[in-house]
């Protein structure tokens, strides 16, 4: 079974669910059906969105469940977060903690570069 498309293939436009149909017993139903918010996110933002909970929201649980380090853990409690909740996407104030940055640059997450503006960025 193929994943729900979540644009238009030609002009990138979002796609709407008007079909459902069960192979079970052949029935189709037609309309215009909503989705859930979390239809939005991406295969692998579901996982970490279902990981994330099962570890309770516990960060430290979540960085070994998944084998990745603190920040990446933030990144994409960030990336989530923007797609589910994008008023606050506008509001939110970025503090950056150079030991994250450093940590993040040590496990290859950002390149040197990045870290470079992150932490001039820190220092303003």
């Amino acid at each position: 079974m193929y994943k729900r498309l979540q644009s238009c293939p030609v002009c990138n436009s979002k796609l709407e669910v008007t079909r459902y149909h069960c192979p079970e017993c052949d029935i189709t139903i037609e309309g215009e059906f909503s989705l859930s918010e979390f239809s939005a996110l991406t295969g692998e933002q579901q996982e970490f969105v279902k990981t994330f909970i099962c570890c309770q929201g516990n960060i430290k649980e979540v960085e070994k469940a998944l084998g990745i380090s603190y920040p990446t853990v933030k990144n994409k409690l960030n990336q989530v977060s923007e797609v589910l909740c994008p008023a606050k996407k506008k509001k939110r104030v970025v503090s950056i903690n150079s030991e994250d940055v450093l940590s993040a640059l040590e496990s290859g997450d950002i390149s040197v570069t990045e870290a470079i503006k992150k932490l001039e960025g820190e220092q303003r």
